[in-house]
C-alpha cells in the first residue's frame, strides 16, 4: 500500500498534536496533585479569620448544628459537620453546595469560603469536566502514566546503573539526564501515583469485571466485599442527637482521630448519622460509626478488621495524597509532586529538542507548562481576594496563553514574559492578602503558603535570570 507524502506529514502533525495534547493534560494532573496534597492547609490560608481550636461544647453544637439542619434552605441529601483535628482544627457545618465555620460553643462563625481549595481539588479529580467523565479521562490518563513508566525503563536499559551519572552538554542532554534521574529516584513513588490515581476513575470498571467473573453479574455483592452497604432504619426524624455518638467514640475508640459526620439520605425519612474515626497507626482512611438519628449505635463499616482486600481499598486515599505520617508525608509527597512534574515536562522537552526546529508546538508547550501556575496564581487572586469563582480565570488563563503562543516569537522570551507575569501575579496575591487579611499573613495557617508563593516567586526570579543570560533555546 502506497501512502503519499502529504499523508505520511499529516500523520506525523496529528502525532505530534496528539502527544502535546495529553502531556499538557497529564501535566495539569500532576501539577495540580502536588498541591492538593496540602489541601486543608489551602483552605485554612483562603479563610484565616476562622477560629481554630480543639475543645467544643458538644451540647452547644448539637443545638446549634440542629437549627443549621432544620433551616429548610440548608437542607441537602447529606449534611456534614466537620469536628476539629490536627489537620483542621476548626468546625464547619456544610451541605452539598457551601458551609460555614462555627466558633467551640457552636456560635455562628465566618463563611467557609474554599472556592480555591475545591477548584485545585476538582482540577486534579475531574479536570473541571463532570464528575462522571472527568474522573475517567484522570483515570485513563493514570493508565498511561503507568504504561510510560514502565515502557521507560525497558526502553533504557542502563537507566538504574547511571541513576547518578550527569552530562555536561547540550540543552538535550540536560534535559535527558534530568528526566532519566528523576525517574529513576522516584521510580517506586511514580509507580504508586499512576496505580492508585488510575484506580480511582476505574474503579468502576472493576467492579462490573469482578461482577461478571465471580458474582454472576451481581455487581452490588462486589461492592459489600470491598464497602459496607448502609443501615436499614425507618421513620428517622430530622432533630439529630450528636453527644451520644460522641460519648460512644469517646469510650470505645478513645485513640481515634474524629474527622467528620454525615447525615446520610437527610431529605428523607431513612436518614442516619455516620462518623469518621481514623484508627492511630493505621493506614485506611478511617472507620466509620453509624447511629441513627436518635444516637443510637447501628453497626460499623468495618474498615479496620476486614479482609485485606477491604483494607487496601480503603487506605488507597491516604496513600495517593500522603495524608498517613503529617507534615513530614506531605513534604515528601511534594517533593516526589514535583519530581514527577518535572519528568513528565523534561520528556516533552527532550523531543522537541529533538525535532532541532522550534515551531507553534514550542510556544504551546511553554503556554501549556509556565501558564498553568500562572493560571493558579491569577485564580488564587479571583477565589481568595475577590470571593468570585476560581475555576473561570483559571482557564481564562490558560486560554490567554494559548493565544498568545500563537504570536511568532521566540519561545524563551515568551517564557520569560510568562515568568514575569507570574512573578506579578504572586505579589498581587500577597499585598492583596496582606491588606485584607493583616499579620494572619505571616502567622498561623497563612505562613506556610505565604512561604510557598514567596519561594515560588523566587524561583521564578531565577528561571527568568538565567533564561536571560541563555540566550533563546527552543523547550518549556
Amino acid at each position: 500500500m502506497k501512502y503519499s507524502r502529504q499523508l505520511v506529514k499529516s500523520s506525523l502533525s496529528a502525532h505530534s498534536w496528539l502527544g502535546i495534547g495529553m502531556a499538557a493534560v497529564l501535566y495539569l494532573i500532576i501539577l495540580s496533585g502536588t498541591l492538593v496534597v496540602f489541601h486543608t492547609h489551602i483552605e485554612r490560608w483562603e479563610q484565616p479569620l476562622a477560629a481554630e481550636f480543639h475543645e467544643f461544647d458538644a451540647a452547644a453544637v448539637e443545638t446549634a448544628f440542629n437549627e443549621y439542619l432544620t433551616t429548610p434552605d440548608n437542607l441537602t441529601p447529606h449534611m456534614y459537620l466537620v469536628f476539629p483535628s490536627d489537620a483542621m482544627p476548626r468546625i464547619k457545618f456544610a451541605n452539598e453546595q457551601q458551609g460555614e465555620y462555627r466558633n467551640a460553643d457552636g456560635s455562628a462563625g465566618v463563611p467557609a469560603y474554599d472556592d480555591w481549595a475545591h477548584q485545585l481539588s476538582d482540577l486534579h479529580y475531574y479536570l473541571h469536566l463532570p464528575t462522571n467523565i472527568g474522573i475517567i479521562l484522570v483515570s485513563a490518563m493514570g493508565v498511561i502514566l503507568l504504561a510510560l513508566i514502565i515502557s521507560g525503563l525497558l526502553a533504557h536499559p542502563s537507566i538504574i546503573k547511571d541513576a547518578f551519572a550527569w552530562r555536561s552538554g547540550s540543552e538535550r542532554i540536560h534535559f535527558t539526564d534530568l528526566h532519566n534521574r528523576l525517574s529513576v529516584w522516584g521510580l517506586p513513588f511514580h509507580l504508586m501515583m499512576a496505580f492508585t490515581g488510575a484506580y480511582f476513575g476505574l474503579a468502576g470498571l472493576i467492579i462490573l469485571i469482578a461482577a461478571e467473573a465471580f458474582y454472576d453479574g451481581d455487581r452490588q455483592a462486589v461492592t459489600r466485599q470491598f464497602f459496607s452497604g448502609d443501615p436499614v432504619v425507618e421513620a428517622q426524624p430530622l432533630q439529630v442527637n450528636i453527644q451520644q455518638p460522641l460519648q460512644y467514640l469517646n469510650a470505645n475508640v478513645p485513640d481515634g482521630q474524629l474527622l467528620f459526620m454525615t447525615i446520610h439520605e437527610a431529605d428523607s425519612e431513612q436518614r442516619f448519622q455516620e462518623y469518621y474515626v481514623q484508627q492511630p497507626g493505621r493506614l485506611i482512611y478511617s472507620e466509620n460509626y453509624r447511629f441513627d438519628m436518635q444516637g443510637n449505635f447501628l453497626n460499623r463499616a468495618g474498615y479496620s478488621d476486614g479482609d485485606l482486600a477491604k483494607q487496601s481499598v480503603y487506605s488507597i486515599y491516604r496513600l495517593h495524597f500522603g495524608n498517613f505520617a503529617g507534615m513530614g508525608s506531605k513534604l515528601l509527597y511534594f517533593v516526589m509532586g514535583l519530581a514527577l512534574t518535572v519528568v513528565c515536562v523534561s520528556g516533552i522537552n527532550i523531543w522537541l529538542n529533538r525535532r532541532k526546529h522550534e515551531d507553534l508546538l514550542n510556544r504551546l508547550w511553554v503556554a501549556v507548562v509556565w501558564g498553568a501556575p500562572l493560571a493558579i496564581t491569577v485564580s488564587a487572586i479571583s477565589g481568595v481576594l475577590a470571593r468570585w469563582p476560581s475555576v473561570i480565570p483559571f482557564w481564562g488563563v490558560i486560554l490567554a496563553a494559548l493565544i498568545f503562543a500563537v504570536i511568532a516569537q521566540p519561545a524563551a522570551r515568551f517564557r520569560r514574559q510568562i515568568q514575569l507575569a507570574g512573578i506579578l501575579a504572586v505579589f498581587v496575591l500577597l499585598a492583596g492578602y496582606a491588606i485584607q487579611f493583616g499579620l494572619a499573613a505571616a502567622f498561623g495557617a497563612g505562613l506556610l503558603l505565604t512561604c510557598g508563593l514567596l519561594l515560588w516567586a523566587l524561583v521564578l526570579g531565577v528561571f527568568v535570570i538565567r533564561s536571560s543570560g541563555a540566550g533563546v533555546g527552543k523547550t518549556g
